[in-house]
């Protein structure tokens, strides 16, 4: 009786590990233009410069690209660990690419989120695409909000 129990507890633990089925995240840019009225470039540049030096606030977000000419930075942005680190392999990291673009009276950021595969259903998936896109959503909301601050020069 031991061993049928046994059996039994064996395939209904295999049965519920490979209800989990393997998903692709979608990788469709989120754009987001911000219009400042009375405000040069230069000064929307160095918004956006500061927006980035506190939203990539670890060692996995850099700064890729900046050019003051054309108004535009570029980053790649650290969203989370998909999976940790295990004794089957190295965990998984998801990444999103930010450009921002900047002229007079107006900003604009695209978050393209790079693809990243996830096992839906599975209890060891610490991040879903439904994670990437609610944080991304914060992330434009943050920059929308730091844009059109003005800067504090009275000190």
């Amino acid at each position: 009786m031991n061993k049928f129990l046994l059996f039994l507890s064996l395939i209904s633990v295999s049965f519920l590990t490979s209800c989990g089925s393997l998903t692709t995240s979608d990788n469709t840019p989120i754009t987001k233009v911000v219009p400042v009225e009375n405000t040069s470039k230069n000064e929307l540049y160095v918004r956006a410069n500061n927006w980035m030096v506190e939203a990539f606030n670890d060692a996995e977000s850099v700064v890729q690209f900046t050019d003051k000419e054309s108004g535009t930075i570029t980053g790649k942005y650290y969203l989370s660990p998909i999976t940790s680190a295990n004794q089957y392999g190295p965990g998984q990291d998801a990444y999103a690419i930010i450009n921002i673009q900047v002229k007079d009276d107006a900003s604009k950021i695209t978050v393209t989120p790079e693809e990243f595969q996830y096992m839906k259903g599975n209890m060891y998936t610490l991040y879903k695409e439904e994670d990437a896109k609610n944080k991304i959503n914060n992330l434009i909301s943050s920059f929308e909000e730091s844009i059109v601050e003005k800067d504090n020069s009275d000190w």
